[in-house]
């Protein structure tokens, strides 16, 4: 089998013009770079370079040789140098998976600093609801939301923050409707629900209060979206109750367009975190978004919530 690293070793004898000036440059032995072109000539069946004392000079055929092996040789160096480039600052692409109201609420307000402060970075985000597999679909990093952070092999999963999900309406529908008092009072008002929310054909909420008790609400909700930005504009409009995210609805509670309806009552309450294959041999631009996130989602989170800390509900 042929070895390419004789074509390297070939290579540089020519460019430095002899043994002993490329056994300098390039730290392997003078005896081992003449032995290697001597079994390179020999397996070829052609004198590559005429050998003198003090000198060397190609032949016909190892001048033919060498315009093939140098353009070889200076491929494979461009392909390492393209590589170290990666490792010495944070450049190239980074693929991050995020569900789009996190992507929407969450990323959105802090993208354009880092993009700012990492001009040679290139992210490309797919906002998707469903669970990507980052190994397989090579993403660098997964934002998620779940009730757990659940095992995965090989992967690295760090906390960001708690959202809950919260019942919320708008002022006038709770002035002209009244206001439940209890949640078994919620099958009596107009609500707003996903089709996700739809078990056996029958809407339902599954709460829980501070102390830890759970309850499953049947509604019939007036609408059905799994466009939560339209169930927010919908609830702002009167239509209904809706059990929303906090990140969705923060800013419009703050700006008296919804209030908490039933405030001792959410869903279970969603961890967000970020995931990411094991830090070894992670490159820099990887590794920076990463820190970024770290940094300055959580505050992002806080920001965004409504429900104190003290009374978040896990699973």
């Amino acid at each position: 089998m042929n070895d390419l690293n004789d074509l390297l070793y070939f290579v540089s004898v020519v460019r430095h013009n002899g043994f002993t000036a490329a056994a300098r440059a390039t730290s392997i032995e003078k005896s081992r770079l003449s032995r290697r072109v001597a079994e390179l000539e020999k397996r070829l069946g052609v004198r590559l370079l005429q050998r003198s004392t003090r000198s060397i000079s190609l032949t016909e055929a190892g001048e033919r040789f060498y315009e093939r092996c140098v353009a070889t040789v200076e491929e494979a160096e461009a392909a390492y140098d393209s590589v170290a480039n990666l490792r010495k600052e944070p450049v190239g692409i980074v693929r991050v998976s995020c569900p789009l109201i996190l992507a929407q609420t969450y990323l959105a307000p802090i993208l354009p600093a880092y993009m700012a402060s990492h001009p040679k970075v290139k992210l490309v985000i797919e906002a998707t609801d469903r669970e990507v597999n980052l190994i397989d679909e090579r993403f660098d990093l997964a934002l998620c939301a779940r009730p757990q952070i659940g095992s995965a092999a090989g992967l690295v999963a760090k906390k960001l923050g708690i959202a809950q999900r919260i019942l919320v309406a708008g002022h006038d529908y709770l002035r002209s409707k009244g206001t439940p008092t209890v949640p078994t009072d919620l099958p009596n008002f107009d609500t707003l629900g996903r089709s996700a929310d739809i078990y056996d054909g029958s809407a339902r909420w599954d709460l829980i209060n501070r102390s830890g008790v759970r309850l499953e609400v049947n509604h019939s909700p007036r609408l059905i979206s799994n466009d939560l930005r339209l169930q927010l504009e919908a609830a702002v409009g009167g239509i209904g109750i809706a059990l929303l995210p906090e990140p969705i609805v923060a800013a419009t509670i703050r700006a008296r367009l919804l209030e908490r309806v039933l405030p001792e009552w959410s869903a279970t309450a969603h961890i967000i975190h970020l995931l990411y294959p094991s830090p070894r041999g992670m490159l820099p631009s990887v590794r920076s978004v990463i820190d970024y996130f770290m940094i300055h989602l959580p505050i992002g989170i806080q920001e965004r919530s409504v429900v104190a800390d003290a009374f978040r509900i896990l699973s």
